[in-house]
């Protein structure tokens, strides 16, 4: 029996940051964090219907006996290092990063068995590690043993005795929101997320894809660009740049400029091109120490010329959306009861035509003066806009505001 370092107070932040979605979702982090290219989720079902068991199978490189104690027992507090929300990555990479999710399963299930196959010389090895939810201080090992009939590495982690309700679709949209940028990430390498054999299907979540081809003709530096607008935000993860070069090897991401506009404007681009194969990502670009480097760096005129572009196509995707996307602004005032009381008569017909095509301009001039509104002040926003109209002072508004 081993000690896993780990705190009332460490299990008290635990409980409070995960649900059983969430939780889920770090098993399978943990399986990509460890190479793996293919995870699968099985949910095996009773007569009535419910979840008796989950596995999630991985094929990376397990988990070596011999580092079973240094990489299991340490359970970090900071609530920085398990919370996926604040972590900061500047790659896609170690998204699980020590054991984050490796005791949540108590949020679901009375215990997990870990069944894991590692690479040892020229041979395999494997064993079982387990952890009981009503002793998460401490795990089972058994000792490593070759695995003969084995032809990869890889990982699976069986979770008995289901006492959360699981509700699939739920399950399947929050996957899809959580895995559906990194699985576009690394489509070009062949990675799948699979659940009871199925791949993922995420395409409902998307909005608009596109591909481009990028050139910067002084240097006829070739970037290759998808960029993908998504119908609902992605969990924890924003709106990024991810930079690929040409090994298909995610180097460098970042915020783009229209990251946090506050207007439900969800997107990613992912640039591939071998500029980035040594490209210094680390200095930033008002940096004196950028005077003495050498390569690529984020003054070269090809970065900036392709940052450029980047934005200028963000910002044309952008515009319609935000047109579109007023009418549900508007819908969304009308239910809030939000309008002032208008009489059915040609005048009255054509200030509320006029109030609602104002509210329409503003809002695609600065959306975030109309986000997260309660009732109240959905009714205020509104009628100071028609004071306004009705004072023949409209551009005073739009100053001010």
């Amino acid at each position: 029996m081993n000690r896993i370092r780990i705190t009332s107070k460490g299990i008290e932040k635990t409980l409070r940051k995960f649900n059983y979605l969430r939780a889920i979702s770090e098993y399978i982090w943990n399986g990509f964090d460890a190479r793996a290219t293919s995870v699968d989720v099985q949910l095996q079902k009773n007569l009535m219907g419910g979840i008796d068991q989950i596995t999630i199978a991985d094929n990376g490189y397990g988990i070596d006996r011999d580092a079973l104690e240094r990489k299991f027992t340490p359970f970090y507090e900071s609530e920085k290092q398990f919370d996926p929300g604040k972590r900061l990555r500047v790659t896609s990479a170690m998204h699980g990063k020590n054991g984050i999710g490796r005791l949540t399963f108590h949020r679901f299930a009375s215990d997990a068995l870990w069944s894991t196959t590692y690479e040892d010389g020229a041979s395999y090895k494997t064993y079982t590690i387990h952890v009981r939810s009503d002793r998460m201080d401490s795990y089972e090992a058994t000792g490593a043993v070759p695995a003969n009939d084995v032809q990869g590495t890889g990982t699976t982690v069986t979770f008995h005795n289901i006492i959360k309700e699981f509700v699939y679709e739920e399950l399947i949209a929050y996957l899809c929101r959580e895995f559906g940028w990194f699985l576009e990430l690394n489509s070009d390498k062949g990675f799948d997320l699979k659940v009871d054999g199925s791949p993922l299907d995420y395409s409902s979540l998307i909005r608009e894809k596109e591909w481009r081809e990028i050139v910067h003709k002084p240097t006829q530096t070739v970037f290759h660009l998808k960029y993908i607008q998504w119908n609902d935000r992605i969990n924890h993860e924003h709106s990024k740049i991810y930079f690929i070069d040409s090994t298909l090897t995610e180097k460098h991401k970042q915020p783009t400029t229209f990251n946090n506009k506050s207007d439900s404007f969800y997107h990613s681009v992912y640039i591939q091109s071998s500029f980035f194969d040594h490209f210094d990502f680390d200095t930033e670009p008002d940096s004196e120490q950028l005077e003495f480097g050498f390569g690529a760096n984020k003054r070269s005129e090809e970065y900036l010329f392709m940052i450029d572009e980047v934005s200028a196509l963000i910002k044309q995707k952008r515009k319609p959306y935000l047109k579109t996307y007023s009418d549900v602004v508007i819908q969304d005032f009308a239910e809030a009861d939000a309008f002032p009381p208008f009489l059915d008569i040609p005048e009255d017909r054509l200030k509320k035509e006029e109030l609602e095509s104002v509210i329409r301009e503003m809002y695609q001039a600065a959306p975030k003066i109309f986000i997260d509104l309660n009732r109240e002040q959905k009714k205020m926003v509104v009628h100071l806009i028609h004071m306004a109209l009705d004072s023949n002072d409209r551009q005073q508004l739009l100053n001010v505001l």
